[in-house]
């Protein structure tokens, strides 16, 4: 029998993926209207990055429930999770202005916008996963 407790749980995560989403589409019109007017906004730059690593947490949402539980245990996965989420929350445009377009490829992938919200999506699943032991991940 399912419980009401992991139903509730669930409807929450997928309204927070929508209320995400929704929030993600807003922005990137805020953002499409700042580059016409040739003046791009780092806070919207900065709050897609946000609502991209929340999607990501949410994406893992046993780990999170068992976060929520206190079932807290560190993985080595912290470490490059952490690295990745100070480098996804630099605007893609200090990224283009330190290096420009057209140099390393590694580089490079911060100055594209698809990229970047994949790799920002990438380090909230990998940030919760380190935080979260896996054998409390099967039981949210």
């Amino acid at each position: 029998m399912i419980q009401p407790k992991k139903i509730a749980f669930g409807g929450f995560i997928v309204i927070g993926m929508f209320i995400l989403l929704y929030l993600m589409t807003e922005t990137h019109d805020e953002i499409q209207r700042a580059y016409k007017d040739l003046s791009p906004q780092q806070f919207s730059l900065l709050k897609m990055s946000l609502y991209g690593f929340l999607f990501g947490v949410l994406i893992e949402w046993r780990a999170l429930g068992c976060l929520i539980k206190g079932q807290v245990r560190l993985s080595w996965l912290l470490l490059p999770a952490a690295i990745l989420t100070v480098i996804i929350f630099i605007p893609i445009i200090y990224w283009l202005e330190w290096f420009g377009l057209g140099r390393l490829f590694v580089i490079e992938i911060f100055g594209k916008p698809e990229i970047h919200m994949l790799l920002s999506v990438f380090s909230g699943v990998l940030f919760i996963r380190s935080i979260c032991n896996n054998k409390h991940r099967s039981n949210p």
